[in-house]
């Protein structure tokens, strides 16, 4: 439940932007200070040996790295037995392919809610591999499920997207095992692991640095890969290696380990997730109070914690808020190319000094342009 927003947050005069401004990009994330201050001393030297940017994978000191990260990854997830926590590279987009390719086998077919933007690469990229099925976000409160001719091996969805705003409340009640995209709202808030089958999300967003993908993926789910999918990219093979396979992102597995420590610390997932929904509630309540001035993309009961995604009545003004916006030291506020608007990007990172400048930003660009 969202936190109510004291006014005075709102109404707070900004402070001074850092030299290098504050970042509200959807493509990365922001690194905690004390995070930034780890990885840096870690490039000099680790646990008293070498740079981590020189640690061989084959090491036992990379070993204990690696399961201290997926230990603490399960942790913050309340992540039960049967699951393999696997670190990939390629992206969320490589995914887009390689669950169909993983899951189905030569048969079955893909079923795909469609939600924005993001749902729709996806369901486009596995529609290259196998059959799919789109269903509209609201098929599953439907007296029967969409009865198909092949069958369906599972439900995929995005559960934030960062184009549109649109977020699922929570994950849904499926008949198929649910195939979850989470690159950009992983640790934001607790999910229901119940029904879960496979968890994907690119790191850059919550878990520090590009480069590492995450992977977690049912135990029964495994031994399903079409033939001719190399190994380096196949489940079953990867869970066997350990995912050391092949070279894996090591310096980015250093970052997501500082990064989920650094969310330990702040009190794990239940501490994140009110940070989110004050933040959120704070820049919806300046949208919403702003007289049609400001004009939010997405009704209240879809609206993202992590995105908050709007636009300006007066569109003309578009060009102007982000010029002003960024010499007030805001950058990254223009929303996705392919949907246009404006954006704001709430990550675990966020510091509130980010969050305050924006909303006095959005106060005083209203008050002189309204």
């Amino acid at each position: 439940m969202a936190v109510p927003c004291c006014p005075e947050a709102v109404a707070a005069p900004a402070a001074a932007a850092p030299a290098g401004g504050h970042r509200f990009s959807a493509a990365a994330g922001p690194l905690p200070p004390d995070v930034v201050d780890e990885v840096a001393e870690a490039c000099r030297s680790w646990r008293g040996g070498g740079s981590v940017l020189s640690l061989p994978f084959i090491s036992e000191a990379f070993r204990e790295l690696q399961h201290e990260t997926q230990a603490r990854l399960r942790r913050l997830l309340g992540l039960p037995p049967g699951y393999q926590v696997l670190f990939m590279q390629g992206g969320a987009s490589a995914q887009f392919a390689l669950v169909p390719l993983n899951l189905l086998g030569l048969d079955g077919a893909a079923a795909h809610l469609d939600t924005g933007h993001w749902s729709r690469r996806a369901a486009a990229e596995a529609a290259r591999h196998a059959r799919v099925v789109t269903l509209r976000h609201d098929a599953l409160d439907e007296p029967a499920p969409p009865r198909e001719t092949s069958p369906v091996a599972y439900l995929h969805l995005t559960s934030n997207e960062t184009a549109d705003g649109w977020q699922w409340p929570r994950l849904p009640t499926s008949p198929w095992p649910l195939v979850v995209d989470m690159s950009s709202d992983l640790l934001t808030r607790a999910i229901d692991c119940t029904g879960l089958g496979l968890l994907y999300a690119s790191a850059q967003k919550a878990l520090g640095v590009p480069g590492l993908t995450l992977v977690i993926v049912r135990d029964d789910l495994l031994g399903r890969a079409r033939p001719s999918l190399p190994g380096v990219m196949n489940y079953t093979a990867l869970a066997a290696a350990d995912s050391r396979l092949n070279t894996p992102p090591v310096f980015a597995i250093f970052v997501a380990h500082a990064m989920l420590g650094w969310i330990e610390r702040q009190g794990g997932v239940p501490a994140m997730a009110r940070t989110a929904a004050r933040r959120s509630h704070a820049v919806y309540q300046a949208l919403d109070t702003s007289g049609g001035f400001y004009r939010p993309q997405v009704g209240p009961a879809w609206r993202s914690s992590v995105h908050p995604c709007f636009g300006l009545a007066e569109r003309a003004l578009t060009p102007r808020f982000l010029e002003q916006a960024r010499a007030a030291g805001l950058f990254d506020l223009q929303g996705h190319p392919d949907v246009g608007g404006l954006r704001v990007s709430l990550y675990n990172g966020t510091p509130e000094a980010a969050v305050s400048a924006l909303l006095s930003f959005l106060q005083e660009f209203q008050r002189t342009h309204g």
